[in-house]
């Protein structure tokens, strides 16, 4: 090899490796704002991501404890089917009042959201006017399968009472978040569905006062 031979050039000479790092370094300090503002965006973006989350995770609760609210209504339906049935035998000239319990019933199973809840209502109301009446049936309040029916009735309210209370309370934890910012924003853009709160079993107390029975 001749002694007069230029010298190797390296990868990083050949490709100016080391004057493009600091000519980029220096980019990056003389433009350090744009880097905050990117860094805020992607901080800002993942907030928004996981507020929007929570939102969708709240929404689901509230549908999720709307689903056990029905299905303990579902199971209320069926006992009053045998209510109405065990009445019906002792007392079946009380065809009006058969008529508003079943009615009620009926219109319960038939239809959803506010209207649902309004119909709910009216089938707490048509039994308070159904354990009305046994009292001036000695027969029918001294049945055994009349004070079970009655008694799993009073149950399966307090059970529908506790269902709806912790569903208010996921619709208020809601509403309370969708109410604060930037929630509110986040809202406005996903629409997050509307949960109205439910007020039943009122009437619980009248289920649970013993039946006078006179001789």
């Amino acid at each position: 090899m001749s002694a007069n031979a230029a010298p190797t050039e390296t990868f990083a000479e050949a490709t100016g490796l080391w004057d493009r790092a600091v000519n980029a370094t220096n980019y990056m300090l003389d433009h350090w704002w744009v880097w905050l503002v990117l860094g805020f965006a992607l901080w800002l973006l993942l907030k928004a991501r996981s507020q929007h989350q929570l939102l969708g995770e709240l929404d689901e609760r509230c549908s999720a404890s709307q689903s056990d609210i029905d299905t303990l209504l579902n199971e209320r339906h069926a006992l009053i089917g045998n209510l109405a049935e065990t009445v019906k035998g002792f007392a079946g000239q009380e065809h009006k009042v058969l008529k508003d319990v079943i009615d009620a019933r009926a219109r319960a199973t038939s239809t959803t959201g506010g209207a649902k809840m309004d119909a709910e209502a009216a089938v707490s109301s048509s039994l308070a006017n159904l354990w009305s009446i046994s009292e001036t049936y000695p027969v029918l309040a001294s049945s055994s399968h009349f004070a079970e029916l009655r008694a799993e009735l009073v149950r399966m309210e307090d059970r529908i009472n506790a269902a709806r209370r912790f569903y208010n309370l996921t619709v208020e934890e809601l509403n309370g978040v969708r109410r604060a910012f930037p929630y509110n924003l986040i809202d406005s853009i996903a629409k997050t569905a509307d949960h109205e709160k439910y007020s039943l079993g009122e009437a619980r107390a009248q289920f649970d006062q013993p039946v006078k029975v006179s001789f």
